[in-house]
């Protein structure tokens, strides 16, 4: 299913439930590591939701009678820090525990700020999380220098396919301005996603101290077209483009072919 969806030029996500009946802390763990070191997953995002035991479920039931232990919060904690340390730059973190009030939980993790309860524990341990989201600009709190940001890529097989992930960051406060995702596969080569942090910018104002609209997205896209088409040869690209984006890709040279946008290079 990964590979169907990033052939297609999609992002491919996966949602982790650690702590079902059978497993355990040192098994759901390996089961991550698998996830990111398996070239056949590698997944863009990631959504991490420890299983919960709530009335008038099966689970509830094996939990009541002594079946079934499900991971404390503090486990949990530990787990998602172990998690979060492994992550490569190139995935992002979605969300650590579901939208269910503490009252409703009768067994498994009950804070509802696990993920910070996780990176607080990474951090006392010298850690840090590398993942998408506690990197781009605007979250940390930190605002990148302009003079420091610059060019870094990861490159990696996934799926079937070659992956190369190129960001313009500010590497010493670990913060990540932009980046953009190229596949080469079978298809030839394709732009699954660009994205430029910070908060939206109307198209009739002036960015000011805001980072979109800077130039970003185009310097990724000249470089995402020149690495697809120097070292792997490819000679078109497509985009993934919904239709609020195809005037931005056509102002670069795009042209529509249902559903991508495409260019000859």
């Amino acid at each position: 299913a990964l590979r169907r969806a990033k052939d297609a030029g999609l992002k491919g996500g996966v949602h982790m439930m650690p702590g079902l009946p059978g497993s355990d802390p040192v098994r759901d763990l390996e089961s991550f590591r698998t996830l990111f070191l398996d070239p056949a997953y590698r997944p863009d995002f990631l959504k991490i939701y420890p299983t919960l035991v709530l009335e008038g479920t099966a689970l509830h039931e094996m939990w009541r009678h002594g079946r079934y232990a499900p991971l404390s919060t503090d486990a949990a904690a530990d787990l998602v820090a172990r998690v979060k340390a492994l992550v490569p730059p190139w995935c992002r973190i979605q969300r650590v525990q579901r939208e269910i009030g503490a009252p409703y939980i009768e067994g498994g993790p009950t804070k509802g700020d696990l993920r910070n309860l996780a990176r607080e524990r990474l951090r006392a341990a010298g850690g840090s999380c590398r993942c998408i989201r506690c990197r781009e600009v605007g979250f940390r709190g930190i605002e990148p220098r302009p003079e420091a940001i610059t060019w870094l890529r990861e490159a990696y097989t996934s799926s079937g396919g070659h992956e190369v992930f190129l960001s313009l960051e500010d590497p010493e406060n670990a913060v990540l301005v932009a980046y953009v995702r190229l596949r080469i596969d079978t298809a030839g080569g394709t732009v699954r996603e660009l994205k430029a942090f910070g908060r939206m910018v109307p198209f009739h104002e002036r960015p000011g101290p805001r980072w979109q609209h800077r130039g970003f997205g185009r310097r990724l896209m000249e470089e995402a077209e020149a690495v697809a088409r120097d070292e792997f040869h490819v000679s078109r690209l497509r985009v993934t483009a919904g239709v609020g984006v195809r005037g931005y890709y056509r102002s670069l040279g795009y042209r529509l072919e249902r559903p991508y946008m495409v260019r000859e290079l």
